[in-house]
């Protein structure tokens, strides 16, 4: 004697099995989705920092430069150099107006100030010496 299953287990099975597939698929389709966002607030925000490289390389070189030639230092024996890649800004005699104006100028700038030195000779003249990462 053979037995057969009952076509209602069938169909109660196949109903079980198609509401898991049903709720795997939309599980992977919410990852997706997320990923994508994901993907596409890393791409905008890669995309940011490169615009903000740009923006922030080539004018600050042309600024710095300009602001150092600028006749705010005369006599205060102000010398600087770029070596690889760093600016490097001395200053054996520079007074307090001098002073707060280059320091408030370059410190307002979005440059790394890497090394930053000011000793007082007396009581008008400090001496100067920075280095700056562009």
């Amino acid at each position: 004697m053979m037995r057969t299953i009952h076509p209602l287990y069938v169909l109660v099975f196949m109903f079980v099995l198609l509401m898991t597939l049903i709720w795997q698929n939309n599980k992977i389709e919410g990852s997706i989705a997320y990923i994508q966002q994901e993907r596409a607030e890393a791409r905008s925000m890669a995309k940011r920092i490169v615009e903000l490289k740009k923006v922030m390389k080539s004018p600050q070189k042309n600024q710095l430069n300009n602001f150092l030639k600028g006749s705010v230092f005369g006599g205060s024996d102000l010398s600087y150099r770029v070596k690889n890649g760093r600016y490097i800004i001395n200053s054996k005699r520079m007074n307090s107006r001098q002073l707060e104006s280059i320091l408030n100028r370059i410190l307002n700038m979005s440059v790394k100030v890497a090394q930053l030195k000011i000793d007082r000779q007396d009581d008008r003249y400090v001496s100067f010496y920075m280095e700056i990462v562009l």
